[in-house]
């Protein structure tokens, strides 16, 4: 199945100590949903200098639909100050960038109304603006598309207002070990991390939650079902990124008729693999894609 997939959301320059690489949560997945066999495009918005044009042509290169990624002439296209230990990373992330000042385009509204998938971050409702646009595209997507909202906590950018209605808007939540004990400060519940994702189902009608673990893999709770997936054991080089290729294997596995078991290990793998690699949109083997 050729999955059309739209997300939304930053798009930005990861700066490390040896450089710098494109990244942003929603666009590293749009680039791995693409990179699994699927059909992304991207709501976005890059300055209008060398950093905008760079990152809409390496995107444009990869496949990816650019073409509702807008240029803002007054703003520098985002940037984060990421600083690795282990290669584990923590973030300084650039304020009133052109990822704040989002807006949809007729592209955009073209490709939301013929989507399989949508996904989404936190992160990038961080600006009214964006919020504003956010909440514009969820209206525009079919009824029968698949909502997936990827938490994603950075610095102090989220709030319970947008972390609620994120909630009661997904289809299929993605967190990870980190973030599920920030959630809870939001929400509340048990602390045992089986019984929390299952009153999260039961309290905002969540199909599907998935847990990332690290190298010991990743929990799923859903209708009837829920396990623990093992991990890989890797040399990890950079995590920037493997937890946007893992939601973007899962969902493509999911798409194609998989049963959660096997797109489980499928996200593993692939999330294993990035982690691997020092770059959030690394080349991947044919071997990692579900639609050849």
């Amino acid at each position: 199945m050729l999955v059309k997939s739209v997300s939304i959301g930053e798009l930005l320059y990861d700066v490390f100590p040896d450089g710098e690489r494109l990244g942003g949560a929603p666009s590293n997945f749009a680039y791995h949903l693409e990179s699994q066999g699927g059909a992304s495009s991207l709501v976005s918005a890059v300055g209008d200098d060398p950093r905008g044009t760079s990152a809409i042509d390496s995107l444009r290169e990869s496949g990816v639909d650019v073409g509702g990624v807008t240029t803002v002439a007054d703003k520098p296209t985002g940037s984060v100050v990421v600083e690795l230990k282990d290669g584990h990373p923590s973030y300084d992330i650039i304020q009133d960038v052109a990822w704040d000042h989002i807006d949809l385009t007729a592209d955009t509204a073209s490709s939301a109304r013929e989507a399989d998938l949508l996904c989404w971050g936190t992160l990038g409702q961080r600006s009214c603006r964006s919020l504003q646009a956010h909440r514009q595209l969820f209206d525009l997507v079919p009824d029968t598309c698949l909502r997936v909202c990827d938490i994603n906590f950075r610095m102090h950018f989220h709030s319970e207002e947008v972390v609620v209605d994120s909630l009661k808007r997904a289809d299929l939540l993605k967190l990870n070990d980190e973030e599920v004990q920030k959630l809870r400060g939001y929400v509340g519940g048990f602390a045992q991390n089986r019984e929390f994702l299952r009153e999260l189902r039961h309290r905002f009608e969540i199909q599907t939650i998935v847990l990332t673990l690290g190298s010991a893999g990743c929990r799923v709770s859903a209708h009837n079902t829920d396990f623990k997936a093992p991990g890989l054991e890797v040399d990890v080089v950079n995590t920037v990124g493997s937890g946007d290729a893992f939601t973007a294997a899962f969902v493509m596995k999911m798409l194609n008729g998989a049963d959660l078991w096997d797109c489980a290990r499928h996200a593993n793998r692939v999330g294993a693999y990035v982690a691997t690699q020092d770059s959030g949109m690394p080349t991947m083997p044919d071997e990692y894609r579900v639609v050849h």
